[in-house]
């Protein structure tokens, strides 16, 4: 439960740190006691239908598909307008891109999108080394965000399996542990902790391992159809409607983002009083 004597960024390190232990206790809930249960804190997926039918991203969300589908510039898009939005600090490991190809899509996104400019301070880019463990990745967001802001952290990993592949450990016990770790950061600080997570896919088209579909509260997968086309379907939303086929998305590389043509444009979350600072 969070601790209201603590910002939420504590609540979220420490959940985050709380989730690394081997054993915790079990929590009883009575379930004669008021409590309102609180609604999924989401943060924009760039995509119009994630965005009206579950308010967006929220809590442990997994994108599945094949190499070059659009899952980082997707990833980028949305890691990008939940900082700019300056309600989460987002703090983001690269293990694939390099820091041109980052900065590329950073800035066709930004230059395209006026306002998101906004998450300048409220961004952290890390490119990620070799050997790193859940513990080396928490150290690393402990040491970006301001703990003392009231708000919630979002780590984003693109891709969990690179990141995996390059600790140099047993491929599906460590992809486990990774997963664990975010599920459950996620579940002690109520989302005040929550994780994007991009995945490779296997011969069903399901993310590898298969295991991180059932941890995690949103699962979107996406399958290339021709070089700009991708269908997309949202296998999973734990606390919403919306499941189902999504239909085709038109890829633009130069904004960074992908649009259907059956929909209004996707939801802009920053406001007017950020386009200023």
């Amino acid at each position: 439960m969070a601790d209201e004597r603590k910002t939420a960024a504590l609540v979220a390190l420490d959940a985050m740190q709380e989730a690394l232990e081997t054993q915790t206790d079990n929590t009883w809930e009575d379930l004669g006691f008021s409590y309102d249960p609180q609604p999924p804190r989401p943060w924009p997926s760039t995509i119009h239908y994630v965005d009206t039918h579950c308010t967006g991203f929220y809590g442990l969300s997994v994108l599945a598909a094949d190499k070059g589908t659009g899952k980082t510039l997707l990833a980028t898009a949305s890691s990008i307008e939940a900082a700019a939005s300056r309600e989460w600090q987002v703090v983001s490991f690269i293990s694939e891109d390099d820091r041109d190809g980052y900065r590329d899509r950073f800035n066709l996104y930004v230059d395209s999108h006026p306002g998101s400019e906004a998450c300048v301070g409220w961004l952290h880019p890390y490119f990620v080394g070799k050997g790193q463990t859940p513990a080396s990745l928490l150290a690393e967001v402990r040491g970006a965000v301001d703990w003392d802001l009231d708000v919630p952290i979002l780590t984003v990993i693109d891709s969990i399996n690179s990141v995996v592949n390059l600790s140099g450990r047993r491929y599906l016990e460590t992809l486990s542990e990774f997963g664990l770790w975010m599920m459950f950061a996620r579940r002690l600080s109520g989302g005040l902790a929550s994780f994007l997570v991009t995945s490779e896919t296997n011969k069903s088209g399901h993310a590898k391992g298969e295991a991180l579909p059932f941890w995690a509260d949103v699962y979107l997968r996406m399958k290339k159809e021709t070089e700009n086309v991708v269908s997309m379907t949202l296998d999973k939303s734990r606390r919403t409607a919306g499941e189902g086929p999504m239909g085709k998305y038109f890829r633009k590389w130069a904004q960074g983002v992908f649009e259907s043509s059956h929909e209004q444009p996707p939801l802009r979350v920053v406001g007017e009083e950020y386009r200023d600072r």
